[in-house]
């Protein structure tokens, strides 16, 4: 008779995730004891996450679930992966989105900003003329696929205005705004 598929859900860091990382998983396993009676042991195991996991990816690990009887098969480990929120990244898929604050200026002018990936640092160009919402892919910047490569990495402008400006600041865009002809609400008639 097979054993018993056992399944658990495993938080993972989006790091650990993009990486891959070892596991201690639980299990709560039946055992008869001396005096013939089922109980539930506790039983720790270690499973290897690869890299590339995604949240709601269902892993199965053959042979680490519950023993066979009668010389039947080990039953299997079902791992449910559920990442644990990043401060920085939003995760769909092996895409992710990161949320990319710029000044008015930048967005009006256009800029070289630098941005966190999981891999480090790098620079992205913020076009003149950017709108708020906007996004900016890099590719292969997300999580690695399992048949190779990565998800990509989009960066959504945010424009941020100063929550404190100078005098000097505060005369320069009172100044602006007289000369500017944009409206925005233009098309509202």
């Amino acid at each position: 008779m097979p054993g018993q598929d056992y399944e658990v859900t495993a938080h993972v860091s989006l790091d650990d995730a993009a990486r891959g990382t070892e596991l201690a998983v639980d299990v709560s396993a039946p055992e008869r004891g001396a005096d013939g009676v089922v109980r539930r042991v506790p039983k720790t195991m270690r499973v290897r996450v690869p890299k590339g996991a995604t949240d709601g990816q269902r892993m199965r690990v053959p042979g680490k679930g519950g023993s066979g009887m009668g010389g039947g098969a080990a039953g299997d480990l079902y791992i449910n992966i559920r990442l644990l929120p990043h401060p920085l990244f939003k995760v769909s898929g092996h895409d992710l989105y990161l949320d990319l604050p710029v000044t008015p200026s930048e967005a009006v002018l256009g800029a070289s900003v630098e941005v966190p990936t999981l891999a480090g640092r790098v620079r992205v160009q913020v076009r003149p003329g950017s709108r708020a919402g906007q996004k900016l892919r890099l590719a292969n910047q997300g999580l690695p696929r399992p048949g190779g490569g990565h998800g990509d990495l989009y960066c959504v402008l945010q424009i941020v205005t100063p929550a404190a400006l100078s005098e000097r600041e505060k005369t320069l865009y009172e100044e602006l705004a007289k000369l500017s002809t944009f409206n925005p609400r233009g098309h509202f008639g």
